[in-house]
């Protein structure tokens, strides 16, 4: 996405006195319909979150801990915020919405440790019309160089007993597919292990989900219910004995979101998480053309009685390009055909074998006619490839 607005000024946040502790900070969205309120409680960062007078999100307790120094709870002493309003217009080569404008108000609050080794964050708020987002950031400071997260205890209190529309997994090691389920918070059992977005009703119609956005060198969050409050979870970082995440400074997490709208169609339509991502890397993006495409995995290899067997052939290819053509969807995807992938592979389940080549099709299936044929209907041709397969060959495959 490009972006245009007013260049943001950065500002030195630890220069003077950490005096309001005790303050109270409120921060509404520019509509006004959406309101943070902040406040530090025995040295513990809690926040509260209202939409149109109601609140939705009770006071929830924030905490690190970390390996080196331990936990930050009751520890904090919270500086004078800084506020920033933004209001910034950009575009989507894919989404929603071509042209999106991203409008909010925004408070840095900088927090010190109270103990010897004064360690310091700023979390750092952003309120939209459309929902509230946080995150923390360490900035360089003389005496913290890097540090090993054990955990980020983000906590989301919910005002009443709103239904949730959630799925539950057994473990951080997960496909993210599965069949939802929608009960009362109440009836989550304690400690299990919730995917996001979570989706959350409320009585009176409001609609909340709980999401993360610019996820970035840290580990994905996840939400699990403890003693009647939702918390995050981080996924382990592998063989790191505990610890989440890894860093050097300065650096920061990713947002935490609440997405909030009065109807649950105001949450898909939202451009709240891509107006929290860092704007495109890329310079040229003419190149990338998105649309709709099959996906045999889902739809099926469906063929009408034929005397040409169906199959990873080109007679199975070319029914479903000249579906394609003839109802304007711009890709047909190449995967698989009983439950063998269209590349060569000696491998179980997908699983690449140790001969797996990404270049070269199964026999009978001749990938370029496949692309040919394609180009001639003006039909693009996406291929299913398993990263493993892909990774010792990539430069070959793509340039292929």
């Amino acid at each position: 996405m490009k972006r245009t607005g007013p260049s943001l000024l950065i500002l030195s946040l630890f220069s003077y006195g950490m005096l309001y502790a005790q303050k109270e900070i409120r921060l509404p969205s520019p509509d006004g319909s959406v309101v943070f309120n902040f406040r530090l409680n025995e040295g513990t960062p809690q926040y509260k979150v209202l939409f149109n007078g109601q609140i939705l999100v009770n006071y929830s307790s924030l905490n690190l801990s970390f390996q080196e120094t331990g936990s930050l709870k009751g520890q904090l002493l919270a500086g004078k915020p800084v506020y920033r309003a933004g209001d910034e217009a950009y575009e989507l080569v894919v989404g929603k919405a071509k042209h999106v404008r991203s409008h909010f108000r925004e408070v840095s609050v900088p927090l010190q440790e109270k103990k010897s080794t004064a360690r310091k964050i700023i979390l750092v708020v952003r309120v939209f019309n459309d929902g509230v987002a946080f995150r923390y950031e360490f900035p360089a400071q003389p005496n913290w160089a890097s540090y090993a997260l054990t955990e980020e205890r983000s906590d989301f209190n919910l005002a009443g007993n709103p239904t949730i529309h959630t799925l539950f997994l057994s473990s951080f090691t997960t496909s993210h597919e599965g069949q939802y389920s929608t009960l009362k918070l109440t009836e989550v059992k304690d400690d299990l292990l919730m995917d996001m977005p979570a989706l959350f009703e409320f009585d009176n119609g409001i609609f909340m989900a709980i999401t993360e956005a610019a996820l970035v060198d840290y580990a994905g969050m996840y939400l699990s219910k403890r003693n009647g409050i939702l918390s995050s979870r981080l996924s382990p970082l592998p063989g790191g004995n505990g610890v989440l995440v890894k860093a050097s400074l300065p650096h920061r997490s990713p947002w935490r979101v609440l997405m909030i709208g009065a109807r649950v169609g105001a949450l898909i339509e939202s451009n709240i998480l891509t107006n929290l991502n860092e704007p495109c890397a890329v310079g040229d993006v003419s190149w990338i053309k998105p649309g709709k495409t099959t996906f045999p995995w889902w739809n099926g290899n469906v063929l009408p009685d034929t005397i040409n067997a169906p199959g990873n052939n080109f007679v199975t290819q070319q029914y479903y390009i000249d579906f394609c053509a003839a109802n304007h969807i711009e890709y047909h995807s190449v995967v698989e055909y009983g439950l063998h992938e269209w590349y060569v592979n000696d491998g179980i389940s997908f699983t690449p074998g140790p001969n797996a080549d990404v270049t070269r099709a199964v026999p009978g299936l001749d990938m370029k006619q496949v692309c040919d044929y394609g180009r001639k209907k003006g039909v693009g041709i996406r291929v299913w490839v398993h990263w493993k397969a892909l990774y010792p060959q990539l430069d070959k495959a793509f340039a292929q």
